[in-house]
């Protein structure tokens, strides 16, 4: 961004936000699977799901209506409520007075000091919730062919039976997305890149896979994404990005943020400014009395619970 006004012009809170966000937006893919609820305190209180409708004890047929008679009334076994605390986490960066009351200088590494920040935030949001959506998330029984790295891995099959295993009697979800260590990912990438004809010919009747980017789209299985961050090697989480797995609670102190951000992003190439809700970042600054140097103070107030374990399946051996 071209420099465009005084320093104090970037330090108000409404510019810092918007920076962040700019840099933190695209990097906060794991979001997609969550289930956003901002709260009116740092405290709150979550329903999870322990038994599902088909295997609910308490379950009924419909009965025959008896003549004269209401239908007989039934009952459900009850939800289960837990709670929990927003975490805040954060960090504060000093900027000189030398280089402050420089203005170019100084403008130059305030957007630096954005830059950073939203970088550092949109990470531990993104580690910090696939961490919870995994230690939350359902063990499938399934067996992969092998470790993908060895010369008779069917990664294709193993992805569709990894699919297969999310399918469960009582419950709507279905997987849409698989998330792969980046190793992994290229080695999905490899072989389909190293196909025999047997196979092409199996994808065809399947679908033909397609990649745009950091993601391989199977249509018998959905979006297979490689990610740098948060999978170790050898690992593999499927998701219901239709029926979030997880809720994201955050807070926003209204001294330090607002409730919605607007930024500039890139959509089908064009650059647009959109508005989106703030899931936790905030914002303070002031001139430290001693030095007069500028602190700038970072923080976001957020956790992941889980909510629908089944919407979520990781397992190793890949």
């Amino acid at each position: 961004m071209p420099l465009e006004g005084t320093t104090d012009f970037f330090l108000k809170q409404g510019t810092a936000l918007r920076l962040l966000y700019q840099r933190a937006e695209p990097l906060l893919f794991i979001t997609k699977f969550l289930r956003p609820i901002n709260e009116p305190t740092d405290a709150f209180v979550y329903r999870y799901d322990n038994v599902g409708m088909d295997a609910d004890p308490k379950k009924k047929k419909p009965a025959h209506a008896m003549i004269g008679g209401d239908f007989p009334e039934i009952d459900l076994s009850r939800s289960t409520y837990a709670a929990g605390m927003v975490d805040a986490r954060g960090f504060q960066i000093r900027i000189k007075r030398k280089i402050i009351r420089n203005e170019p200088k100084g403008v130059s590494e305030i957007q630096r000091a954005y830059k950073t920040a939203g970088y550092w935030m949109a990470r531990f949001i993104h580690d910090d919730a696939l961490a919870a959506i995994k230690a939350g998330a359902t063990t499938p029984t399934w067996t992969p062919t092998s470790v993908w790295s060895a010369a008779g891995a069917t990664p294709f099959d193993d992805l569709r039976k990894f699919k297969n295993t999310m399918k469960r009697e009582g419950y709507e979800y279905k997987m849409t997305d698989v998330l792969l260590h980046n190793d992994n990912y290229e080695e999905l990438e490899g072989y389909l890149a190293t196909v025999d004809i047997t196979d092409m010919q199996r994808m065809k009747i399947y679908g033909v896979p397609t990649v745009n980017r950091q993601t391989i789209n199977i249509p018998l299985v959905g979006d297979i994404t490689g990610v740098l961050s948060g999978m170790t090697e050898g690992s593999i989480l499927g998701l219901d990005r239709d029926n979030p797995c997880a809720e994201l609670h955050y807070y926003v102190d209204p001294k330090f943020g607002t409730d919605k951000v607007s930024y500039e992003t890139i959509q089908n190439g064009v650059k647009s400014m959109v508005e989106a809700d703030n899931i936790g970042f905030q914002f303070y600054t002031y001139e430290e009395q001693n030095t007069n140097d500028q602190i700038l103070r970072f923080s976001v107030e957020s956790k992941t619970v889980v909510t629908e374990a089944y919407a979520a399946q990781y397992d190793t051996g890949i």
